[in-house]
């Protein structure tokens, strides 16, 4: 790992339940690192292909399930009439992504970080490590 990065990686659930195919940003004063939840809303961090993980400091998280990956099954998605891409509908609310509310510290040690959402209708939030 090159130095300031750290091995960043958790689960995010939504309402309690895992959160699949979610984009998972983490932004620091080193740059973004992304990654993807799998079906069990585990993510492992990279800030770019060779580079695993997040810098450490101070990060906002932005949690989002409208990013379509390369991989997924669009079959039954709408499809904007004006662009034609697929719209893929998201789950989160907005005081996660755009307006994101999320934010963690990474420490030196890296580790887990896992965010449990609720959606609007439950309430706040609560994230950590």
């Amino acid at each position: 790992m090159r130095d300031g990065f750290v091995d960043v990686r958790g689960t995010v659930t939504l309402d309690g339940d895992p959160l699949p195919n979610a984009q998972v940003t983490i932004e620091t004063t080193n740059g973004s690192s992304f990654a993807r939840t799998d079906r069990n809303g585990n993510y492992i961090a990279e800030y770019s292909r060779s580079l695993k993980g997040a810098g450490v400091g101070d990060a906002t998280v932005r949690i989002s399930t409208r990013e379509i990956f390369p991989d997924e099954d669009v079959s039954g998605l709408e499809v904007d009439p004006r662009s034609g891409d697929h719209i893929k509908p998201e789950l989160v609310p907005v005081k996660y992504n755009k307006k994101s509310e999320l934010k963690i510290t990474i420490e030196n040690g890296g580790g887990p970080y896992n965010f449990e959402l609720e959606s609007d209708r439950t309430g706040s939030s609560s994230a950590g490590k």
